[in-house]
């Protein structure tokens, strides 16, 4: 069999890499409004996690049945988030530019560890909606202690996918390419994580 062969390993492969590619943009697209971002991120791991334990989703059908069905709920956490991530981003640009320039070292380390923590935990309280049927309050309460107890990975986490963008500020010509390039291979590595530590939690509920 010809590695160009569409049952080869290599065109599987490579089959494979274009599904992660339209998951990135699907996610990009459907977080065009902003506030939808929230279902968006749901939608993408609900399909990445699947691929990731070898099942084969059609990923456009697979991504819109869960972006529909986690809408609301993805939303109402997202939202309050964003709002959150808003006031965070102000208070950096008071400390770096404005009124809070000579805010002591001890309130600057403090807003440093707010940020991560937040950054954090709304990145991870998605992924908890695409795996669990649960209520808003335990998706947050799940993530949280995700975070706390992965708190390495996390942090590896929060600088993987801010890499592409920090990226494209010093090689602008490389920045699409960069940005597929490092979005889709984070994106499997990221679900692989996920889902090894998600059936750990299966596993202490089955024996709980």
């Amino acid at each position: 069999m010809g590695a160009f062969h569409p049952d080869s390993e290599f065109m599987q492969a490579l089959g494979r890499v274009a599904d992660y590619v339209i998951l990135n943009v699907l996610c990009v697209l459907f977080s065009l409004p902003i506030v939808t971002a929230g279902a968006a991120m749901t939608a993408k791991y609900y399909v990445s996690m699947k691929m990731v334990r070898g099942e084969e989703p059609a990923v456009l059908s697979a991504f819109w049945s869960s972006f529909r069905q986690n809408l609301k709920q993805a939303t109402c956490i997202w939202v309050p988030f964003l709002v959150i991530l808003l006031v965070l981003a102000w208070d950096w640009y008071s400390v770096v530019y404005g009124s809070s320039q000579s805010m002591p070292q001890a309130g600057k380390i403090l807003l440093l560890v707010l940020t991560l923590l937040v950054c954090m935990v709304a990145y991870a309280v998605f992924p908890f909606l695409a795996r669990f049927e649960m209520s808003t309050g335990e998706a947050l309460k799940g993530a949280m202690v995700f975070c706390f107890l992965n708190l390495p990975k996390m942090l590896v986490i929060l600088l993987v996918i801010s890499l592409p963008y920090v990226l494209a500020l010093w090689y602008i010509e490389w920045a699409l390419g960069l940005w597929f390039f490092i979005t889709t291979v984070s994106l499997y590595y990221i679900s692989k994580m996920f889902v090894k530590e998600f059936k750990k939690i299966e596993k202490e509920e089955q024996l709980s």
